[in-house]
Order: structure tokens, then sequence, then C-alpha cells
């Protein structure tokens, strides 16, 4: 299939664009395609980033990308996620891929509750550090385990689960 755009869409262009006319409509860089052609179009990642349950059976079917990014809440069905895994499309969880917005609002909670303000570069810093912890341990237990990204996020919380009871002696 032949790509719509071989270079791309220049995000910043698209940005101001999209500022100036309050949306996206009538770009004048791209042309206007269907849904299914552009869950058809080849790339390297696709990002579903609004919708929860957006990639069903169906439409996972159409998908002709490398790696699909979650960036919205559960975007994926149980039976999208397994023609995904059937086509070998790697599948970065949103547990892990969108988990930043929800970390930077407990930094905010923190923040207030010990009457402290962090500038940008500490929350970036400690948001770097704990996602890229996060990151490790997901892909150490895919690769212990020998299982897809999704589940070795869910080992790695059950895990973490699992040594706080432990050391509340919630379970001995």
């Amino acid at each position: 299939m032949k790509r719509l755009h071989e270079d791309g869409i220049d995000p910043d262009d698209l940005l101001k664009f999209s500022t100036q006319k309050q949306g996206i409509s009538n770009y004048p860089k791209a042309e206007a395609v269907d849904h299914e052609t552009f869950l058809r179009t080849e790339a390297d990642i696709f990002v579903p980033a609004a919708l929860e349950n957006q990639i069903t059976a169906k439409t996972a079917d159409l998908l002709n990308v490398i790696m699909v990014a979650e960036g919205a809440n559960g975007p994926t069905t149980p039976d999208g996620d397994r023609v995904l895994f059937d086509k070998e499309i790697f599948i970065l969880p949103d547990i892990l891929c969108n988990s930043g917005g929800v970390i930077v609002s407990y930094f905010e909670w923190l923040q207030n509750k010990r009457a402290e303000f962090w500038d940008l570069d500490e929350v970036d810093a400690k948001l770097h550090r704990l996602l890229m912890r996060a990151y490790d341990r997901v892909q150490g237990d895919a690769e212990l385990f020998d299982t897809d990204w999704r589940t070795a996020a869910y080992i790695v919380a059950i895990r973490r689960l699992e040594q706080v009871y432990k050391n509340r002696g919630i379970f001995p």
C-alpha cells in the first residue's frame, strides 16, 4: 500500500494551522481520508490517544504498523489485543505509556501536602526516573516470563502489591 505522505506531516505546522483555524479540517498539506483508509495507512507507530475500546478485532485487523503505543485509557479491547498479538504488532500498554499525567498529579498532591514547590526541571527529572524504572521492570518481566508487555505490566503491579502487603504484615 502506498503511504499517503512519504515524508509525514510536520506536527509543528499542523499545530499552527489547527490553532489558527480551530481544527484540522481543510489542512492544505494533507488529504482527508475515511476512517478505514486511515487505519490501513502504513506507519511505524499508531497512537490511540482519546477513546477507550477503539481498537477492536475489526480495527486491529486493519492496522499496518509495527507498534501500538496506547496513549488512551483502555483503548484496546481483549479481542483487539489478540489480533494485534497474532499480527505480531508490539503493544506499549496504557498502564505504562500514558501514566505520566497521573504521576504528575500525584507530584502536585505531594507538593501541596508538604507545602513545597518543584520547578519544571525537577518534576521532569522525577517523572523520567519513575517512568524509566517502570519501563525497565516491564521489559525485564516480559523477558523473564516470555510474555507480552501488557501481561508483564500486570506482573510488575501484582509483585509490587505483594511486597506492600508483606511489608505491612497484611498477609504473613
